[in-house]
């Protein structure tokens, strides 16, 4: 390639033309927009830093020159106190005191704008320092406000978390409670059903304990009249010895006060249960004197060998207990009257009351109307640790003994029996021969020597004071046969 010049010369009408070869560079791409600022910012970055180092010298030296000063404002303050203190410790002369004022003041020496200046920075100080205690004090306050605010926090979630366990445990004593008294109201609906059902079987009860009555009552006037009803009963107090034969008289409730008892009684003695074997007085418990039919001395409970129930043959013939507790508040248990022993089914043994015992074998009812409410109250809560205990839970075994006779003659008999010996009476020493060993087991109370019951009759026509007609000769007709009502061993 190459390059033509011509030159015009305005001087000159010639024309020159020169012709020289010049060498091209190769075409390059321009700069983009992006790379030409970024050129530029790195320029100006660079410029930037270097303004900012020299102006942190700058800061540097003014620093510097202004700590010095304030340096040497400091020296000279306390150069002022120094002298003011040996001013005022010692008498100068004029001149000095002179040159003293003139040390004190400088102006017209320092710039002013530099001693207000170094008073400020003192003053900026100070009001520093007391910003930082007052900060420090700030910051102290604001932690042990922060700490009692976490602490409060934290009671503050423990209170939530009881809450929630609270209204937790509410809830569940609510579903609890709706349970309950679902429960409670199922059980007063089967309290009330069992109410029901024992007030029925109360009424029935009664009803059918009124039919025995009733049928008992036919059968007594039916067999043995329509009374009052007298037995002799004649014991020996020695056995072997006749002279020792005593007799005793007891007359029989009236029919409509204990008709099925007296009439338990009354079969007992024409079947012959209580002439025949060994019946006997054999209990003395200082309150009641107990008699009981054969076989009662052969049973193990009496020191015989014969074990089980001894009455087995008064069972099979329906004829051992009554069949209900028959008691009349009419006719109560008191002294030398008789009733069957046991409870709940009382019989065939009966026993001689030798105090009055209305109060422990009659009714509830009756101890309550005799001992007031008061003493009653007191006596339950001793014996049965309350009144309902007594009310409810032993109410079946509280119910009366069936008291169904009196005795009218042999009244020192029975309290020369009541004088017996029995094995309470007697030391331990007594009982250490074999037999007795056996036996220690026995009840108390029982008779050293049982009180034999020769026989037990049914009287006709008995009249106090004397024997009556026709004892042992009075017969029966039924059902075609002969049956003897009154029977002697």
């Amino acid at each position: 390639l190459s390059t033509t010049t011509t030159t015009t010369s305005e001087t000159t009408p010639t024309t020159t033309t020169t012709t020289t070869p010049t060498t091209i560079p190769l075409p390059t791409r321009p700069p983009s927009i992006v790379e030409a600022e970024a050129r530029t910012a790195r320029e100006l970055s660079h410029a930037v830093r270097k303004l900012t180092n020299d102006l942190r010298t700058c800061n540097t030296r003014v620093n510097a020159i202004e700590e010095g000063f304030q340096n040497l404002y400091v020296a000279h303050l306390g150069n002022v106190d120094g002298l003011r203190k040996c001013r005022e410790g010692m008498i100068l002369a004029p001149e000095d005191i002179e040159k003293l004022d003139d040390v004190e003041s400088l102006e017209g020496i320092v710039n002013p704008a530099l001693l207000e200046q170094a008073q400020f920075k003192e003053d900026q100080k100070a009001r520093t320092k007391r910003d930082e205690e007052l900060a420090s004090k700030h910051r102290t306050l604001i932690n042990s406000l922060e700490t009692r605010i976490e602490s409060l926090v934290r009671r503050e979630r423990s209170w939530e978390r009881t809450i929630s366990e609270l209204q937790a445990r509410r809830d569940l004593l609510e579903r609890r409670e709706g349970a309950w008294e679902r429960t409670i109201g199922d059980l007063m609906g089967e309290i009330e059903v069992r109410a029901r059902r024992e007030d029925w079987w109360e009424d029935m009860k009664r009803e059918m304990e009124g039919r025995i009555g009733a049928l008992s009552q036919i059968a007594v006037v039916e067999r043995f009249g329509q009374g009052p009803h007298h037995v002799s009963m004649t014991v020996l107090l020695e056995e072997g010895n006749p002279s020792s034969q005593r007799t005793l008289i007891f007359e029989l409730a009236p029919i409509e006060l204990a008709p099925h008892s007296v009439h338990l009684f009354l079969t007992q003695i024409a079947e012959g249960y209580w002439s025949r074997g060994t019946p006997a007085i054999v209990l003395n418990a200082e309150h009641v004197l107990q008699a009981c039919p054969h076989p009662c001395l052969d049973s193990v409970d009496l020191g015989g060998r014969t074990p089980g129930y001894p009455y087995e043959d008064m069972r099979a013939a329906g004829l051992d207990v009554v069949s209900f507790q028959e008691y009349s508040p009419a006719f109560p248990h008191e002294k030398y009257t008789i009733g069957f022993a046991g409870r709940p089914h009382s019989g065939p043994e009966f026993y001689i009351n030798l105090l009055d015992n209305t109060l422990d074998h009659g009714t509830l009812e009756e101890r309550k109307r005799r001992m007031g409410q008061a003493e009653y109250g007191a006596w339950a809560e001793e014996a049965f640790g309350g009144v309902e205990e007594v009310d409810v839970g032993e109410k079946d075994m509280m119910e009366p003994y069936p008291c169904f006779g009196k005795l009218v003659e042999g009244f020192d008999v029975v309290d020369e029996i009541a004088r017996s010996l029995t094995r309470a009476s007697l030391p331990k020493d007594d009982l250490d021969d074999e037999d007795d060993m056996e036996r220690v087991d026995l009840d108390e109370n029982m008779l050293l020597r049982p009180v034999k019951i020769a026989s037990v009759t049914i009287l006709e026509n008995y009249s106090p004071g004397a024997k009556a007609a026709g004892v042992g000769e009075k017969k029966e007709k039924e059902g075609g046969s002969e049956t003897t009502t009154t029977d002697e061993l």
